[in-house]
């Protein structure tokens, strides 16, 4: 063959070698198959508990693959549950899990996803039943993740709410008491409480604030601010089969901390004519909330003492302008502390003091 020839002909295999190449690559491009490593790891955390007629779940969002790279493509779960019922003749019977729910992380209408975790709830239990659950993440190709750990909650019907909660205030703290009379059905049931507590302009949380459920009918909440308002609500709570319920809330009660001890009574105090009116001196107080002192005073011939100041005094002396130099008078003091509403002291000693003699 020619060699003109055999160019040419090898020119044209080239061309239409890339023609094909062109408009294949114009077309849009399917997915690849995705890897084994792209598949999200499974959910290790996976906690069920019961409370308001349902059962809650909640678990953190997989941010690593089965293999330990970044998820990327999370798109979301599916929620399985196995029902036993503990009134059936066959306990033992085969049983299937089926799915629940599933939860778009991008759009979780059903659930709440919110700093890394899933919150979901369960609101089709019945009594006298066993329910198991797992959860399975799943990526954009629908390729789902290992199973997660298991949970299982045993379900009956919730106790019945307390009532007449009552708050005494303390300093800082405050103790919470509440009356609970249960049912026929509970009378034999082993029932104890929880309590929940929110501040102003907040919302009850999901969890309470005892670690452990509260065996009697009042509850001491230490730690608080004095001077902030805080609120709480009681549940009772029963065991069953291992399971605890948690029934609906009591009514919301208030309460604010605050110091129920008065300062001591003020010590030292002196009281002396000069001029301008009388100068009265005392002790500093050993409570380090005491924020000032009351002074009280009782004109001769006078049966009550009345406070001469408009504020406390916050240093420790006073010049008491208005005293009639001729008169004299008898003084006390009272301790004010910084309380939301200010206690005082028992008065001190009284002071006595008269008019100077009159120079010759």
């Amino acid at each position: 063959m020619p060699p003109s020839h055999f160019s040419w002909i090898t020119k044209t295999f080239l061309w239409a070698i890339l023609l094909i190449s062109f408009f294949a690559a114009c077309g849009k491009k399917g997915p690849p198959l995705p890897p084994e490593s792209n598949v999200p790891a499974a959910v290790s955390d996976l906690r069920a508990w019961p409370r308001e007629g349902t059962v809650f779940l909640e678990w953190t969002v997989p941010t690593r693959n089965v293999e330990g790279s970044k998820v990327g493509d999370l798109l979301g779960f599916r929620v399985f549950r196995l029902d036993r019922s503990l009134d059936s003749s066959c306990l033992e019977c085969p049983a299937n899990f089926r799915p629940v729910a599933e939860i778009d992380i991008d759009f979780p209408r059903g659930a709440r996803v919110e700093g890394g975790k899933v919150l979901w709830q369960d609101a089709t239990i019945k009594p006298r039943n066993e329910y198991t659950y797992f959860v399975m993440a799943y990526n954009f190709y629908k390729t789902p993740s290992p199973q997660s750990n298991w949970v299982k909650i045993f379900w009956d019907e919730p106790p019945s709410a307390p009532e007449g909660v009552q708050i005494r205030s303390e300093s800082q703290a405050l103790e919470i008491t509440w009356m609970f009379t249960p049912s026929q059905k509970e009378k034999d049931s082993s029932i104890a409480f929880n309590l929940y507590r929110r501040a102003e302009g907040d919302r009850f949380g999901f969890f309470p604030l005892n670690p452990e459920p509260v065996k009697e009918t009042r509850f001491v909440d230490g730690g608080l601010q004095n001077g902030k308002k805080y609120y709480y609500e009681v549940r009772a709570v029963r065991s069953f089969q291992g399971t605890l319920i948690e029934g609906p809330a009591s009514g919301v009660a208030e309460g604010i901390p605050e110091k129920q001890i008065p300062p001591s009574p003020p010590s030292g105090l002196l009281a002396v004519f000069q001029e301008g009116g009388v100068a009265l001196r005392w002790d500093k107080n050993p409570e380090p909330d005491v924020t000032g002192y009351n002074i009280y005073r009782r004109a001769a011939g006078e049966e009550t003492f009345r406070k001469i100041n408009p504020a406390p005094i916050k240093e420790l002396y006073f010049l008491d302008a208005s005293a009639d130099p001729k008169t004299s008078y008898s003084y006390r003091l009272k301790a004010v502390d910084s309380s939301p509403i200010p206690k005082e002291s028992d008065f001190s000693q009284d002071a006595d003091v008269s008019p100077l003699p009159v120079k010759p």
